[in-house]
């Protein structure tokens, strides 16, 4: 009995140091948290949508509602798997999501910071405003070209009088 003790212990210990000196290789997503502004700098699309079908190969059709930045062609985003970093989408629900472009392939992680609309409303009010923010940031451009143009053109006007 006693020797069925010790070897049962002697096994259990050989097991745990084993375990400890050979580790196995493990995996893990590491997201850091950022801001709306530069969920929208690193993206290539951010829309909202709902999700109508998904694929055995993680992908996802959206039926776009709208589009803040970029282009979705044909409603269609990769998203992995779940269990490789990858993002859930559950179908006829609607979502805000951030893709990146991979080879010519939208796609979106588990770091992507997707959101139901539901848990979105602030995000989305800050995309309105960065949307505004853009478009007035334009008028001084416009506004410097138009005089350029009229100088260029008073300029000429005068040389050619004086000829």
């Amino acid at each position: 009995m006693k020797k069925i003790v010790f070897i049962t212990c002697f096994l259990f210990i050989i097991t745990s140091v084993l375990s400890f000196i050979i580790p196995n290789k493990a995996y893990a997503c590491s997201c850091i948290d950022d801001s709306v502004e530069e969920n929208y700098q690193d993206s290539s699309v951010v829309f909202t949508g709902t999700l109508v079908s998904k694929d055995t190969e993680g992908g996802n059709k959206f039926q776009v509602d709208k589009v803040w930045k970029g282009e979705l062609q044909d409603g269609y985003v990769y998203s992995g798997f779940f269990g490789m970093c990858g993002t859930e989408f559950e179908k006829g629900s609607k979502y805000l999501v951030y893709t990146y472009n991979h080879d010519g392939t939208e796609e979106t992680s588990l770091c992507s910071d997707n959101k139901l609309i539901s848990e979105a409303s602030a995000d989305i009010n800050k995309l309105d405003q960065l949307i505004e923010t853009d478009k007035g940031s334009f008028f001084p451009y416009v506004l410097v070209l138009i005089l350029t143009i009229t100088i260029i053109i008073v300029i000429w006007r005068i040389k050619w009088s004086r000829s």
